[in-house]
């Protein structure tokens, strides 16, 4: 069991590694301190149940990608780290180096950029609730991202 004081210790010691985590996977600042918050809310909350002789930093690294993904999920916003999706973007294309976040929105339009974002973090569910938001068909969908993808594969193939 972890008392109060202990809590504050560990913030302390782990909050930047968290927030880094945070922020490596969301790739904004204020999303990377509320979920880093949350991390350590869970823990508080969480600490009669918690033993220190386990491995915590596993644990709170473990806990900030679950708090990160609900966030994602919660706001319908997608911060990429591109790097994890690269394979996902460029799955007609295996030798493609993984490309820089920023570059996707280099070549496409913010609208396109955040719709393959979007697309590539959901399931089918989700994409047929995309596709309801946008007015299109699911299948129209799929035609759009399949587009934009080419795009990116061009521009990634040219460079």
């Amino acid at each position: 069991m972890i008392d109060k004081e202990t809590c504050a210790m560990l913030f302390e010691k782990y909050h930047r590694i968290v927030y880094n985590k945070c922020y490596k996977y969301l790739k904004n600042t204020s999303a990377a301190e509320d979920c880093t918050q949350e991390v350590f809310y869970i823990l508080l909350k969480k600490k009669s149940k918690i033993d220190l002789t386990d491995n915590l930093l596993s644990w709170l690294i473990e806990t900030a990608k679950r708090v990160c993904k609900k966030y994602i999920r919660k706001n319908s916003k997608i911060f990429l780290d591109i790097d994890e999706y690269s394979e996902t973007i460029a799955d007609k294309n295996s030798s493609v180096d993984k490309p820089l976040f920023d570059e996707v929105y280099e070549i496409l339009d913010k609208e396109d950029a955040d719709l393959l974002l979007v697309y590539i973090n959901s399931d089918h569910g989700k994409r047929q609730e995309i596709a309801k938001r946008l007015g299109i068909k699911t299948t129209a969908l799929y035609q759009r991202v399949k587009r934009i993808r080419e795009r990116v594969m061009d521009y990634l193939n040219n460079e």
